[in-house]
Parts: structure tokens; C-alpha cells; sequence
């Protein structure tokens, strides 16, 4: 029986592809005022100033590509400041939002997964959450569910959140954050960002998942699931 799937789509840059670079940025333009608006307030982007919204904001937005659709967590406020914060050029408050997504994903998928997976992992079985990155990516690693080309990117991020977390000078934020902003969307996409390996798009345009048993689906998607309703 078909189900539906609670998931964020995020898929304003694709929107805005659709234009010549000129149009693109305009696009970018109006959606970018919506970051300016309060949160719990009703605004549109013509209550905006144009103004507001400088050309390096666009290039940043630009600069990062959030996963076009995830499943949820319940940790996505966070996940949500990553872009903002980036874009509005908040580089700290974006890698800080960049590193604790990444630490807080590794260490739950670490410990959801390994209910479900094989080999078990002596040192890490109920194990609860470590803010050292390492065995958690050595362990999602090894289940092939973090690729090679990320378990080897990571720990360079782990060492710019050690950086900035112990006082380390600030100089390179900006450069800093934009590599931390792309890690965790990559973590991100391959954890939760309905990958090809194990999702497809079905016949009848919904999603179609290709192994249901397999323990990632089992962790981040089923729960997120509901059953379609008989009439």
C-alpha cells in the first residue's frame, strides 16, 4: 500500500536555473528578502527593499547546495540555520550550525544503525554520543553508509571545530565555514537525502523506495512514513 513520507524540500536554486544568470539573480534576490523577515511575522518579498539584499549574499547562496530533499530530524532548526546563517555572512554562527549538525548525525546514526547492522562494533555497542568524530565515522564507514571520498573530508572538519571551540584565531572563518557548510550538507544528503542507492523516482511520480528492509531506510525514513488511507 502506498504511504506518504514527511521530508523538507528545499528547491529554490533549481527555480532559479531555469533563467539566464541575470534573471537567476533576481530570482535569488527576492527569495533572499524572505531571510530578512522576522520569523513570526506575515511578509512578502515585496515588502522588502531590493537594497537589502547585496550581491555577495547572492553569490553565497549560490556558493552552497542544501540537499533538494531530506527527511526530517529532530534537530532541523539547526539544520535550517546552516543556510541562513551562511548566506547572511554569519560565518561562525554557520559553521557552528554546520559542526553540531555533522556531530550530532554521526552519533545518531552511529547508535540507530547498529541495532540494525553487521559487523557490531565491540567499543562503539552501547556506546551513547562522543564528541570525538572519529569512531563514528570510521563506523558508518565501514556499513557503507558514509563514502570514502566524506570519511575522508571529515576529520578535516572535526579539526576547524576543535579550532574554533579552543580558542583558535578567527582569520579564516569565512573560508572555514563554507567548508563546514558543505560537509554537512553532504552528510546530509547521504544519510538522509533519499539516496539513489536506495531511493528512485517510481512510475506513477512518487517516490519509490528499493530495499525497505535495508537499516538506514529503517532508521531515518519508515518512522517518517504514513500509511495511505483506504476509502
Amino acid at each position: 500500500m502506498p504511504s506518504f513520507m514527511k521530508a523538507h524540500i528545499n528547491a529554490t536554486r533549481n527555480g532559479c536555473r531555469f533563467w539566464d544568470e541575470m534573471q537567476q539573480r533576481a530570482e535569488a534576490r527576492r527569495h533572499l528578502k524572505l531571510f530578512l523577515a522576522p520569523r513570526d511575522a506575515a511578509m512578502s518579498d515585496a515588502m522588502v527593499p531590493d537594497y537589502l539584499v547585496s550581491e555577495s549574499m547572492i553569490d553565497r547562496y549560490f556558493a552552497i547546495e542544501p540537499p533538494l530533499m531530506r527527511s526530517t530530524t529532530e534537530f532541523d532548526p539547526i539544520i535550517g540555520e546552516i543556510e541562513t546563517a551562511y548566506v547572511l555572512g554569519l560565518f561562525f554562527s554557520a559553521l557552528s550550525a554546520s559542526v553540531v549538525t555533522i556531530e550530532r548525525l554521526l552519533n545518531t546514526a552511529r547508535i540507530e544503525l547498529h541495532q540494525h547492522v553487521s559487523p557490531k562494533i565491540k567499543a562503539l555497542w552501547n556506546k551513547d554520543s562522543t564528541n570525538d568524530w572519529q569512531p563514528n565515522i570510521d563506523a558508518l564507514s565501514s556499513w557503507k553508509y558514509v563514502s570514502d571520498e566524506l570519511a575522508e573530508e571529515l576529520p578535516k572538519i572535526y579539526g576547524i571545530r576543535c579550532h574554533y571551540l579552543h580558542s583558535g584565531d578567527i582569520a579564516t572563518v569565512e573560508v572555514d565555514s563554507l567548508q563546514a557548510v558543505r560537509a554537512a550538507y553532504r552528510l546530509l544528503n547521504e544519510l538522509i537525502g533519499f539516496p539513489s542507492r536506495l531511493f528512485r523516482l517510481g512510475t506513477s511520480g512518487g517516490w519509490e523506495c528499493l530495499d525497505p528492509q535495508d537499516p538506514l531506510v529503517r532508521v531515518f525514513y519508515t518512522p517518517n512514513a504514513v500509511q495511505e488511507s483506504g476509502t
